[in-house]
């Protein structure tokens, strides 16, 4: 997480542990900041974290992880615009972008 970055500098990889609002040891931290992602395939850039719904994303980079991002709690990360975006705007899996949308007449 972007706080613990600094942190990170000086202690291999920490996690931001909300329950304390402090940079913590991964194996204290809960939630998604305590999952790490597998990029030693992956090229560089931001992918975004299909597990949680694609409100999180993450950093690769030289193939190592480098932490989750959050988007603001209406949008989900577009893989292809490299940023969140409104769901409507974004393909499958994290958006709806193409899909049939259905309305209520009466």
């Amino acid at each position: 997480y972007g706080r613990c970055r600094e942190a990170s500098k000086l202690r291999p990889w920490t996690g931001y542990d909300d329950n304390s609002g402090s940079c913590a040891d991964p194996s204290s931290v809960t939630g998604i900041c305590s999952q790490r992602r597998d990029c030693s395939n992956k090229a560089d850039g931001l992918y975004a974290d299909t597990e949680n719904h694609c409100k999180t994303y993450y950093t690769c980079y030289n193939g190592e992880f480098k932490g989750h991002n959050f988007c603001s709690k209406v949008t989900v990360f577009d893989e292809v615009q490299q940023t969140c975006n409104w769901p409507g705007a974004v393909d499958p899996p994290c958006g709806t972008k193409g899909q049939a949308t259905t309305s209520a007449t009466g």
